[in-house]
């Protein structure tokens, strides 16, 4: 069984995933091109599966530490880190129990051992294009015994709203599933495996992240959210949640993707103040809020 999960963000000023840059005072946004020429903003999902492990660890969950070759690591009870890559079978229990990343996202060690993430989640893309507008900051300097500063322009996006998608497998979180048998086998017991997912859409819910944050403070929890419990893991929501530029939620393309879908269960949330045909979207949609919606799968 799956948790099927589309959400808008609402974007007021933010440059949320820094891009590599090409030299010069200018620091750019990841963004990628469309057919017509248009540039839009994204977030990958490299960085979103950080922001939303910073968010679990808020929440007071238990993530793991990076060693000097970059794989996850945690000390033992003598504080000595443990050799994943080594000694993952003889303390597997105790790390799927404490540590939620390597239960939720997955892990993948030089020796072969590795497991698919249960949590799979989707570039967040900015729904209108970029308007190519910058910030400006000033880097101070000193040389030749005089202060002074360096103009930097800093890209972001404005007044925009973003989509997302995060597809979670309900039935691998707790578990060791085998690549090539597909057989499973569970970690975790049945009250530690609800306790795990209530956790996850607890940070889903509060999820908060991004670059610059130290001057362009930002909001990306869910303002609009469509969550499927279903049983396969098609993400057929992923391209269907649209805004226009009166800023109104597209609501026939979301009606007739859901009428085609074969789901188990369906909510809808909304938060208010975000879009222009709110009170169309409560007449034609069955809406709670964004908590009640995801409180709803909370097991």
């Amino acid at each position: 069984m799956f948790l099927n999960i589309a959400y808008i963000t609402k974007v007021n000023l933010a440059s949320l995933n820094g891009a590599e840059g090409s030299g010069g005072n200018i620091t750019p946004i990841k963004k990628i091109s469309s057919y017509d020429g248009e540039e839009y903003a994204y977030v990958s999902g490299q960085a979103l599966r950080r922001y939303l492990k910073e968010t679990l660890m808020q929440l007071g969950a238990k993530i793991t530490e990076i060693n000097e070759k970059g794989e996850p690591t945690f000390k033992d009870e003598n504080g000595k880190y443990i050799n994943l890559d080594k000694d993952f079978e003889k303390v597997k229990e105790i790390a799927f129990k404490e540590y939620v990343d390597l239960d939720l996202f997955g892990y993948m060690f030089p020796n072969g051992t590795r497991r698919w993430s249960p949590v799979k989640v989707a570039p967040m893309l900015s729904i209108l294009p970029y308007k190519g507008e910058v910030d400006f900051l000033t880097r101070k300097q000193k040389s030749d015994g005089k202060r002074s500063g360096n103009i930097v322009q800093i890209e972001i996006d404005t007044l925009n709203f973003a989509r997302g998608n995060i597809l979670i497998n309900l039935d691998h979180i707790g578990a060791i599933v085998d690549e090539y048998s597909y057989e499973k086998e569970d970690i975790l017991n049945e009250d530690e495996k609800k306790q795990r997912i209530n956790l996850l859409l607890e940070a889903i819910k509060n999820f908060n992240g991004g670059a610059k944050l130290a001057r362009n403070l930002e909001d990306i929890s869910p303002k609009f959210i469509v969550i499927a419990r279903q049983k396969t893991g098609n993400p057929f929501l992923l391209n269907v949640l649209k805004v226009d530029e009166t800023g109104a939620l597209d609501i026939e393309s979301l009606k007739e993707a859901i009428k085609d879908a074969e789901v188990d269960e369906l909510k809808i949330g909304l938060t208010k103040g975000i879009f222009s045909n709110e009170d169309q979207i409560k007449n034609e949609l069955d809406v709670v809020s964004v908590k009640e919606a995801i409180d709803y799968f909370k097991v």
